[in-house]
């Protein structure tokens, strides 16, 4: 694939710059772009972002995790400005009831104005606490929540919960698709991202070991390497 496109990166739930901050670090990318996610406080809004920054260009898009879901709608809907889509820690099948009912809690909680940072189990589910680099990509987990706040975080689940099964439509694309998963991500689990990998025949996979759902944090030299390969 031509280095010359523009690559365009997503956030996560509560996440901003600093998620790919370490990547981008090791990365040489000549029009390199961002879809600040965290300005965003509707579903509109985070595809009128997307909109924004694409341009009307051809261009690569590597999302993780909720930035995964943004960028397969605007995937889906404009396929022919889409050399690639690279989804990490993201499963195109859309939420179980148990995770809706988890959000639809956590909502109810902020709309009462109580936001409380997450448990250290909680956290302990996002970054794999035997990965080596543990220690800062919880440090920056906590920051990030911290200086985002309860209203973003709101936004988000309420924006991105309702998501349909999108991977029969990315089983039909014509972009390459490139899955991401991580060996220990107690989010996007590993037996659900090779479910998803198996039904978009065109797919690519790349497994990571060692990592858990915070990958970019954990893992950013490797993940870097590896996203050099595919864009």
């Amino acid at each position: 694939m031509s280095h010359s496109l523009p690559v365009v990166f997503f956030p996560g739930t509560q996440c901003d710059e600093r998620l790919w901050l370490p990547v981008w670090r090791e990365m040489t990318i000549a029009d390199r772009r961002y879809i600040p996610l965290q300005w965003a406080e509707t579903l509109e809004q985070m595809d009128g972002l997307t909109v924004h920054a694409v341009a009307g260009d051809k261009v690569h898009l590597v999302a993780f995790s909720m930035g995964g879901y943004i960028a397969c709608r605007f995937a889906l809907a404009n396929p022919d400005q889409v050399a690639s889509l690279t989804l990490i820690g993201f499963c195109s099948a859309g939420l179980n009831q148990q995770e809706l009912q988890q959000r639809q809690l956590i909502i109810r909680a902020l709309d009462k104005g109580q936001f409380r940072p997450m448990s250290a189990q909680r956290l302990a589910m996002m970054v794999n606490p035997h990965s080596p680099n543990h220690q800062f990509a919880q440090q920056v987990v906590r920051e990030m929540e911290q200086d985002l706040g309860g209203s973003v975080l709101k936004y988000h689940l309420i924006a991105a919960s309702s998501r349909p099964d999108l991977t029969e439509d990315l089983a039909q694309a014509a972009f390459p698709v490139h899955i991401i998963a991580s060996e220990c991500d107690e989010v996007a689990a590993l037996g659900a991202m090779q479910t998803m990998h198996q039904a978009i025949k065109h797919s690519s996979m790349q497994v990571f070991s060692g990592a858990g759902h915070m990958l970019p944090l954990e893992q950013p030299k490797a993940l870097s390497l590896h996203l050099q390969s595919r864009i």
